[in-house]
């Protein structure tokens, strides 16, 4: 299935040109037409992980497996000869609060996001045209230990691979065998750079220096179960593949 992409400039929508690939669990309302994807833009495509919608050239039936890791990956291959000239990769509940758990505040009490970017911070970066990372992580969310914000406000998080002690795994149960694997003598970090729950904004050039393999051989190890450990690290390394310099190993020219 072909992307139906306009590359106008929509005055009448807040997402101008940037294509957004988006994965929904059940999140968005019951009518495409009434979700924030659909007003705020007319290019889109839905992965819909419980085929709630019918399926159309803005809506996919998708596998529920390796979260919204998998879509991203899937996208990429599925499309990787015609990627928009940017993408915006996020769950559809990137702006919205879940019900249950307690809510971020910030150092003045206000409510945050329990998605990954508040709105009006996913408003001041959705229409970036360079490689953006998607979140509203502050100081109220670090504890200086286990995570810690880069001079410019990125997200660093410790790098123990700490999820795969409560989440299932089946190919790799570290980050830093992972990154050997992939790439060529890589730099392992004591705390890795990347944007909670997997939300960037993706230039083509960035995705496309690597191969269609690349991208086949990451995406297989998701396919197993639907919350898989692979995804947490993958997650995790998402800013280093778009940002590196490194040399891939020869599995995954």
């Amino acid at each position: 299935m072909g992307l139906t992409h306009s590359t106008l400039i929509m005055e009448n929508k807040k997402i101008h040109t940037n294509f957004i690939v988006v994965s929904d669990y059940n999140w968005l309302p019951e009518k495409i037409e009434d979700s924030w994807v659909h007003q705020y833009t007319d290019n889109y495509l839905i992965y819909d992980k419980f085929h709630r919608f019918p399926e159309s050239d803005k809506v996919k039936h998708q596998l529920n497996v390796g979260q919204n890791i998998y879509d991203m990956l899937d996208f990429i291959i599925t499309h990787y000869e015609e990627l928009p000239d940017n993408t915006i990769f996020c769950r559809s509940c990137i702006m919205w609060p879940k019900d249950s758990g307690t809510p971020r505040l910030d150092e003045n009490g206000n409510r945050l996001s329990n998605g990954t970017c508040g709105e009006e911070k996913f408003h001041e970066l959705m229409n970036n045209t360079t490689f953006t990372e998607l979140h509203d992580f502050g100081p109220e969310v670090h504890n200086g230990i286990g995570s810690r914000m880069a001079p410019d406000g990125g997200f660093l998080e410790i790098n123990n691979s700490w999820y795969f002690k409560h989440i299932p795994f089946k190919h790799f149960n570290n980050t830093n065998s992972f990154l050997q694997d992939v790439f060529v003598n890589p730099e392992f970090p004591e705390y890795i750079r990347f944007s909670p729950g997997g939300s960037y904004i993706i230039p083509k050039e960035n995705i496309l220096k690597y191969s269609k393999n690349f991208y086949e051989q990451i995406r297989e190890l998701l396919m197993w179960e639907s919350v898989v450990g692979e995804a947490h690290m993958i997650e995790r390394c998402l800013y280093t593949f778009f940002t590196c310099d490194y040399k891939v190993q020869e599995k995954y020219k």
